[in-house]
């Protein structure tokens, strides 16, 4: 896909599958919330309470992936390593309204009292796109 095509794409409310590593080097993959901004895909977390917060203080490459359900199928894949920031509540509000703009801001606001709440950013270090609907 082009850059305009993957930004058209990514724009779309779709979960993504966020993979991380645990302490032993076992994969785990989970579905999340994302936003896509500037080149970069936000997500949130929280450090304590969930896998993906601690298995990020054991491995800090990460995986994702974003798929289309409806056919011809497209897909993006990104490598890379996230950065962890404080929670904020703009970005927080940014990848929850996606989904709903009365439960997103409903969840922004219990977020916003998590206090292992973060945020991660991560430009992706290699980034794939595929759309099954082309020869090429």
């Amino acid at each position: 896909m082009t850059p305009e095509e993957i930004d058209e794409f990514l724009a779309a409310p779709r979960l993504c599958h966020f993979a991380t590593t645990d302490e032993r080097g076992r994969p785990r993959v989970r579905p999340v919330w994302y936003l896509w901004r500037d080149g970069a895909f936000w997500f949130t977390t929280r450090l304590e309470s969930r896998h993906t917060g601690r298995d990020l203080s054991t491995s800090e490459w990460v995986a994702m992936s974003v798929a289309s359900e409806d056919r011809p199928y497209r897909t993006v894949i990104a490598h890379g390593r996230p950065e962890v920031a404080p929670k904020d509540r703009e970005i927080l509000l940014a990848i929850s309204t996606r989904y709903g703009e009365g439960p997103g801001r409903r969840w922004t606001a219990i977020a916003m009292r998590e206090p292992d709440r973060v945020v991660l950013r991560m430009e992706p270090s290699k980034l794939i796109s595929r759309d099954y609907g082309t020869t090429a």
